[in-house]
């Protein structure tokens, strides 16, 4: 198979980042994100192989089988097999490369936009929101936008690395998306005292002296709320309680403690 190099600009490229945005819109149960990451290149299939259909099908056909993965990073293999199909590569090379790397890709994603950045904007944004700040809501969706056409240069990324990305993801995707989670475990955990109040009243003593709340502020300020949060996590995580019982359970201790005037 001979294909023309180079029929693609970096507006093409560009264009199908926003293109990206519908992703979604095909999805299936049977092929999950297939027809709508087909549909992103379909243009720029046509654009490469010109009025050869068969070849424009056959481009369309090799990327309708399964597909799933991080929205966002999915534009990225986009870029990548628009190069590879410019470049007249295999089709059973480049249909192998998707299926290889949709999965570490959906990790990486995932650590990045809906572990990392989600958490962080959505607790910046309740921070400014209890400040009565009208800046809550819009801060988490410049965020989220910004967010959004990441695509863009994720797409410009993929299709200018071409085959160099396969050993680059490979090389580098574990210590990403650790490095991502651990930021983002960072900066909600800093956070925990600016949306969870968990105190006692001053009213609540000690042999009718000691303030309770001012001897765990000695010890360290915050560490009820972080102790509250750990606990939480600890059921969670080494327990196996479920999330709506742990909701409701701590509704009912919540009002438990508050009529006894402890909390």
């Amino acid at each position: 198979m001979t294909v023309s190099r180079n029929k693609l600009t970096k507006k093409d490229i560009t264009n199908m980042g926003w293109l990206s945005m519908v992703l979604q819109f095909g999805f299936n149960y049977e092929r999950m994100q297939a027809m709508g990451f087909c549909y992103t290149m379909a243009p720029y299939f046509k654009k490469i192989y010109g009025d050869n259909t068969e070849e424009v099908a056959a481009a369309m056909t090799n990327n309708i089988d399964f597909f799933n993965t991080e929205m966002h990073m999915a534009t990225f293999l986009n870029g990548l097999i628009l190069s590879l199909e410019e470049a007249g590569e295999d089709r059973e090379l480049i249909r192998n490369i998707k299926n290889g790397l949709f999965g570490p890709l959906a990790g990486l994603g995932d650590a990045i936009f809906w572990f990392t950045l989600l958490p962080i904007s959505a607790a910046i944004a309740v921070s400014l929101n209890r400040q009565n700040s009208i800046l809550g809501p819009i801060v988490f969706m410049v965020i989220h936008f910004f967010g959004a056409i990441s695509r863009i240069p994720l797409g410009h990324l993929g299709y200018n690395l071409g085959t160099n990305a396969i050993d680059l993801i490979r090389e580098n995707a574990a210590s990403i998306t650790k490095a991502a989670g651990v930021l983002g475990v960072m900066v909600v955990g800093a956070l925990i005292p600016s949306y969870i109040d968990f105190s006692f009243p001053e009213t609540f003593v000690i042999f009718d002296v000691v303030p309770v709340q001012g001897i765990f502020d000695t010890v360290l300020p915050n560490i009820l709320p972080l102790g509250f949060v750990l606990f939480l996590y600890y059921l969670v995580s080494k327990k196996n309680v479920n999330a709506v019982k742990l909701i409701f359970g701590i509704i009912v201790v919540s009002i438990i403690l508050s009529y006894f005037g402890i909390m």
